[in-house]
């Protein structure tokens, strides 16, 4: 019963009993599976392993796949800050089980029955969970991405669609063609993304440097230091974003302190932003650049 549950987990962790049938199981070996412990049933013909994320276990026990900037998270992009877990069903999609207690009687709930996020159901066509296929728990990369633009703000849509530039191998030929059959407003704000921001809190600053009318090149090459991500044009100024994934590496601080003692021995003004700081606090951030343009003048 461990191959059916590592079989599981290389699905992502949720599997229809049609693909595990297909890849050699029996209905007797997922049985048995549940009866000891080994898997867990969600829901009619849907089960999980023991390792599932809790997000997409609970989108396997609504019924419906994750979807928009859920999804995105799974993939690498850039999710924003919606704590809504988005789960996409079929518009003629029945007997959704809602995510809070009590779903069952007597013994308890066989799985986490509860979510700390809120729910957001998307009843929109092709949102159905298919019952053969690579994954059942989420829908696709291009649809992800269609739905990301379509529900989030345009600033949280750009940045996602850079990350997946930057970190998930996409051109933006490619994602034009996804975004072919998109409305018109989302074509446009598809082809506002850039190469160059190798995480979301990059993506927020450029496209707020923009705004700012600041010219910049990104990802910029100092010889004997290495690359800093932002480098203001005209200036000796270079910006350095903090991914939320650093937040408390001290191997990750150690380093960049010595980058930035480096550049700063080398004439530059090096301008640090937390993850913290772009998220909670732009105007500071504003402020810091600004003050240092003038600076220079």
């Amino acid at each position: 019963m461990t191959d059916l549950a590592h079989s599981i987990d290389i699905l992502g962790g949720i599997a229809t009993r049609q693909q595990l049938l297909a890849i050699g199981f029996s209905g007797q070996d997922l049985t048995r599976a549940v009866r000891s412990g080994q898997i867990r049933r969600l829901r009619q013909a849907r089960y999980a392993s023991p390792q599932a994320p809790l997000d997409r276990v609970a989108a396997a026990r609504v019924g419906g796949l994750l979807a928009g900037p859920s999804a995105a998270a799974t993939y690498g992009l850039w999710a924003g800050t919606d704590q809504r877990l988005h789960i996409s069903v079929g518009p003629n999609s029945g007997r959704l089980r809602t995510n809070t207690p009590p779903s069952f009687r007597g013994r308890g709930a066989l799985t986490p029955d509860t979510s700390a996020r809120p729910i957001e159901l998307h009843w929109i066509e092709g949102g159905a969970v298919p019952e053969r296929g690579p994954e059942c728990w989420r829908v696709t990369f291009e649809s992800c991405l269609r739905q990301t633009v379509a529900w989030c703000d345009t600033e949280t849509a750009i940045a996602c669609l850079d990350t997946a530039l930057g970190v998930a191998g996409c051109t933006r030929e490619g994602i034009a063609a996804i975004f072919a059959i998109a409305t018109a407003s989302d074509r446009l704000t598809a082809s506002q993304c850039r190469y160059g921001s190798e995480s979301g809190s990059e993506s927020l600053v450029r496209q707020r440097l923009d705004v700012l009318g600041i010219p910049y090149r990104q990802q910029v090459e100092i010889p004997f230091v290495g690359r800093v991500d932002f480098g203001l044009v005209g200036t000796r100024i270079l910006i350095e974003v903090d991914s939320w994934k650093y937040h408390g590496d001290r191997n990750s601080f150690e380093r960049d302190r010595r980058r930035d003692a480096e550049l700063v021995a080398r004439g530059f003004t090096v301008i640090r932003l937390t993850y913290q700081r772009v998220m909670t606090d732009w105007p500071w951030c504003e402020r810091m650049i600004l003050a240092a343009i003038a600076a220079q003048r």
